[in-house]
């Protein structure tokens, strides 16, 4: 029987050269001219000659594989691969191998082979870094031209390797051409064979240079470039432990130099450009690209609102993708413990060189970018996650006194919320002289927060030295967060608004050029529309590039808004936790905290009330609870203004200018509020009177606005109302009737201005309605007068609309609480105030502030009107005394008994109810009867001792008090009616309160004595003459002509 010859079988040196051959793609046997060859293959024929000098068989065995490498590296051969690309085509192959391998059914050759691939492999990734960490070593390896842009550019061969192993499906649709990275797959397995198995000292040159190249990728690239590969790239790196300790050794992890500042740690350190990239506005020369504002929001006005949203949305979504990868890249590095301290440094430098970002006007050249800023606030609230559980049960890691001991941040020089710097350094140096000794900051006590060994920042336990404190990990993200949205996310708000202010000044400036275009040929004018409508449009980008960053990303919103939630809570912590009445004396923990952690929050809390869904779901109680502990507090928080940005806050929450019935029960279910807003609404109103700042006479009307429109919305609410009546009982002397005055004041002061401002504003309209005069005028000063006219327009505008809320709040109070207005150190205040805006509404002048459109400069006299009466009637009402009708008539100003009929026929016109104006002309007629008294009882008393008269309004005084330190005596009410408004002596500016007068009991003896003598006087003068008159009477007609 026959059979085909069976094939030899092959030795295992046999197929073990066979292997070598194909991995590294060499002969040592001289090939066949006739036989097609792999031109990449080279002949070794000098190392074939060595091998059988030494009597060896022309075949590769593993002992020579490395001297075949050397020498396939060292020499030149035609057609072959350059250094690089060849050992990684070497290591694909060794894989193509092993799996071919995997299927020998001889185990012991299967696992001799194994052997022999594996052994490859590790040379191929061995030369690897030898080559990239000395590429002068080998020679380029004969003719191949390099990687693909590595030598040209300077980047490691190894960059397209890392990108192709990060490279998504994804990459392809990165916007724009120039923004591609060279991308080659990365045989399986080589990267972690690569960077795991080997040292540091081999590695670190080659992460170094991979860290540049990275760096470079993303170097002045917009949120619309290609950033996401790099990114993907620099995670991928710093996961493997060698490259996480390479990255935080780079000479540029942390630039050093004499001009380092905050914008050169941006552009030149590592993560510098990663944390730049963003779709915010930058300086012109540190600009990326593309320009989002040109490529997404160029003339928005044209656009459809879907690309818009488009854009929005996109910007939102891929700057998300930028948080994400960036907090990943820095949790990395914290949770290994080697690179965490390093980290810890270089996000404290970031912030420290960039302190001046707070000012309000920022340098572009020193600082870094708004972008970078927002950016690196968003990572930092994601690294605050874990601590931000909705019982915030982690705050007591956070330790008030890295305030004072960090060496970290730079936190003592910043404004602290009560204390002052000196009184912050002497508290400092008080509780360090307690200490036994000097390698400890805190006493025992004081070390409770810093015990704790879950995720110190600097290793666990206590301080050794009073240079570096330990503060665990919590601690430092909590006040890194705050400064870091403080520099970022709040200073983008900020700008934010000053863009939108910018752009509606710009927008008045051009209608009016735009009004005056039309009315003459000028080039210079059609030239300055040109460039406003350039400014505009620029500014108008920028503005939404600011929107689809911040303002539309909710998420980031809501996890700012969690983090103050922390914040707020926390501070509170130090004083007692949420109760009230606060402790007589602030804790100075609270006192030396930064102030801009409270006014952070403040503004956080106003920008998100404004934006629709971004306070969904989100618990506001504990806010609430905060601004209505300090919101009237100076003891506490010294700063008026961050008070008043208090009430901002609850202004914004106000059910009908939220829009959401959720802040509703804020106001009306809550019980702080309940029992305090009220009150310390009150309060405030009369604090803000002084502010110490050199604007603070134009400062209170804002704030009072905003109280106003508080306060007349709880009046409504019956037990916020029942509350105000019952402190305007118990602070009928305080609070209450300092907040009259104030009141009264500022309602004087607003409608006065207002009426003078209307006259002024009608020659202004009488200059411009003579056409031929006003054409006749240069252009310039046309254009001054035209702007001074809308100038005065706004000012109107504005003043009426702040003294209706006065009047109002005085028409709605006056009607339920009218005790304080009769008070004797104020009745004839609000006589005097009420005549004379009843002199301007109906006296002989009234004609004069005719309007031809009163309704667009919130002037309304016929209201106004009505509530001046419906005051003087609810005060006549509640005046049993009968005290208010001398008050009205001993107004020598405004008073005129005439002016209360001319009132009624206008009540009578506009449909008043007929029973106030039966009752305010029965005023009148009151009014005018104690005139008449008053000048009788004025010819009664004579001429009065000057030392009787009041030496501030000289009239006679009815109850004389001494003044403590000038000794100068005047009347009480006066004088309390002073002090209502300035706490001096007005004749020697000493401190000085009501307590403090001194009664003049025998000089009041004596003006009584004066005063019944003069009236018995004047008695016994009247019955002398009605004697004579009935002497005459009684004679008879006899007796006269006798």
């Amino acid at each position: 029987m026959s059979s085909n010859p069976a094939r030899p079988q092959r030795s295992p040196a046999e197929i073990e050269d066979i292997i070598l051959r194909k991995i590294f793609l060499v002969t040592l046997t001289e090939p066949s001219s006739s036989s097609p060859v792999d031109p990449r293959i080279a002949y070794l024929e000098l190392t074939a000659a060595e091998i059988l000098s030494e009597g060896r068989d022309l075949r590769l065995y593993r002992d020579l594989v490395e001297r075949v490498l050397i020498d396939r590296l060292s020499g030149s051969f035609p057609g072959a691969e350059p250094p690089f690309e060849y050992l990684v085509g070497c290591y694909r192959r060794a894989f193509d191998e092993s799996k071919k391998i995997s299927s020998m059914k001889d185990a012991a050759v299967r696992s001799q082979m194994e052997d022999a691939v594996r052994q490859a492999r590790k040379l191929c990734v061995s030369y690897c870094r030898i080559h990239l960490s000395n590429p002068e070593m080998f020679g380029g390896g004969g003719g191949g031209s390099g990687s693909e842009g590595s030598s040209s550019l300077n980047v490691s061969p190894l960059l397209p390797y890392v990108f192709g192993e990060v490279s998504t499906g994804m990459d392809g649709f990165i916007t724009g051409s120039s923004g591609s990275h060279s991308v080659i797959k990365a045989p399986p397995g080589f990267m972690d064979e690569f960077f795991k198995e080997g040292d540091y000292d081999s590695l670190e040159n080659i992460l170094k240079q991979l860290y540049e190249d990275l760096r470079g990728a993303v170097l002045k690239v917009s949120v619309l470039g290609n950033f996401q590969q790099p990114l993907r790239a620099l995670m991928l790196l710093v996961n493997y432990p060698v490259g996480a300790k390479a990255l935080i050794n780079h000479l540029w992890w942390i630039p050093k130099g004499a001009y380092l500042n905050g914008r050169v740690i941006e552009m030149t350190s590592i993560l510098g450009p990663f944390f730049h990239v963003s779709a915010l506005p930058d300086q012109s020369i540190f600009k990326s690209l593309p320009d989002v504002g040109q490529q997404c929001f160029s003339e928005a006005a044209t656009r459809r609102p879907s690309d818009l949203l488009s854009s929005f949305t996109t910007i939102k979504t891929v700057m998300n993708n930028l948080y994400t990868g960036l907090s990943e890249i820095i949790l990395a590095l914290l949770k290994n413990p080697e690179t965490r301290e390093s980290v810890l440094e270089y996000l404290a430098e970031v912030i420290n060189r960039n302190a001046s970002r707070a000012h309000l006007q920022v340098d572009p050249i020193s600082c870094a970018s708004a972008g970078m800023f927002v950016n690196l606030s968003a990572v930092m609230l994601r690294l605050c996650e874990p601590f931000l559980d909705a019982n915030l049960t982690k705050q007591d890691k956070i330790d008030p006194k890295y305030v004072f001991y960090s060496n970290r941040l730079d936190l003592r020089p910043l404004t602290a919320m009560h204390a002052s710097s000196e009184e912050v350094t002497a508290w400092i140096e008080k509780n360090n002289s307690g200490v036994d000794d000097g390698s400890k900051l805190h006493t025992d006590g004081d070390n409770r927060f810093l015990q704790s060994q879950e995720a110190s920042s600097s290793g666990s336990g206590h301080s050794t030295s009073p240079e570096k404190p330990k503060y665990p990990f919590i601690c430092e993200c909590f006040f890194m967060t705050a400064r870091a949205l403080n520099l970022g996310l709040l200073k983008a708000f900020s700008d934010y608004k000053h863009l939108a202010q910018d752009i509606a000044r710009f927008e008045n400036t051009l209608s009016t050029l735009k009004a005056m275009q039309g009315q003459t040929a000028n080039p210079q004018i059609n030239l300055e529309i040109a460039r406003l409508e350039k400014e505009i449009e620029l500014y108008s980008q920028e503005k939404l590039c600011f929107e689809a960053q911040v303002l539309r990303d909710g998420d980031l919103i809501q996890r700012a808004l969690s983090y103050y939630r922390l914040m707020v809570v926390w501070l509170v912590r130090m004083v007692g936790g949420f109760r009230m009445p606060l402790p007589a004396e602030c804790p100075w923990e609270f006192a030396c905290m930064p102030e801009h952690f409270v006014e952070d929050a403040m503004e956080l809390l106003i920008f998100a009330s404004r934006i629709p869904k971004a306070l969904d779901g989100l618990l506001l109680d504990d806010f609430m609870n905060f601004i209505i502990m300090f919101m009237a507090s100076p003891e506490y928080i010294r700063n008026p203004y961050l008070r008043a940005k208090m009430v901002e806050v609850l202004n914004c929450w106000m059910p009908r200018r939220s829009g959401s019935t959720a802040t509703a029960s804020l106001f009306e279910g809550h019980q702080l509020s309940l029992e305090y807003v009220v009150r310390n609404l009150l309060k405030l109103y009369v604090d803000i009177e002084f502010t110490g700042s050199h604007t603070q006479f134009y400062d209170k009307f804002n704030i009072r606005h905003n109280i106003a429109e508080l306060l007349e919305y709880l009046w409504q609410v019956p037990s916020h109302r029942n509350m105000w009546r019952q402190i305007a009982k118990e602070e009928e002397k305080g609070v209450y009737l300092n907040f009259l005055n104030f009141l009264i004041n500022d309602s004087i002061y607003l409608l006065d201005e207002s009426l003078n401002k209307i006259l002024e504003l009608k020659e202004l309209e009488a200059e411009m309605s003579n056409t031929a005069e006003w054409e006749r005028r240069p252009a310039q000063e046309r254009q001054e007068r035209t702007q001074l006219f809308q100038s005065q327009e706004n000012i109107i505008r504005i003043d009426m609309k702040l003294a209706n809320e006065d009047v109002s709040m005085l028409a709605f109070t006056s009607e339920q609480i009218t005790a304080p207005f009769l008070l004797p150190e104020m009745v004839e205040r609000v006589a005097s105030m009420l005549n004379y805006f009843l002199l301007q509404l109906v006296g002989p002048q009234r004609k004069s502030l005719t309007l031809k459109d009163p309704e667009k400069y919130e002037f309304r006299p016929k209201q106004l009107l009505k509530q001046i009466v419906q005051i003087y009637v609810h005060l006549s009402r509640g005046d049993s005394e009968n005290i208010f009708p001398a008050a009205i008539s001993k107004d020598g100003r405004s008073y005129k008994d005439q002016l209360f009929g001319a009132a009624a026929e206008v009540l009578r016109k506009i449909g008043e109810d007929g029973r106030v104006i039966h009752d305010f002309l029965d005023l009148g007629v009151k009014a005018k009867r104690a005139a008449t008294e008053a000048m009788d009882a004025e010819e009664t008393l004579g001429e009065i001792p000057d030392e009787f008269l009041d030496p501030i309004q000289y009239t006679l005084m009815k109850d004389p008090v001494i003044l403590p330190s000038s000794r100068i005596i005047v009347d009480k009410p006066v004088i309390q009616r002073h002090l209502l408004s300035d706490n001096t002596d007005p004749f020697n500016r000493s401190h000085l309160t009501s307590d403090m007068l001194i009664p003049a009991v025998e000089l009041k003896a004596r003006i009584e004595e004066f005063v019944k003598s003069q009236r018995l006087k004047k008695q016994g003068e009247g019955i002398s003459l009605q004697a004579a008159k009935e002497m005459i009477q009684t004679t008879n007609d006899e007796m006269l002509i006798d």
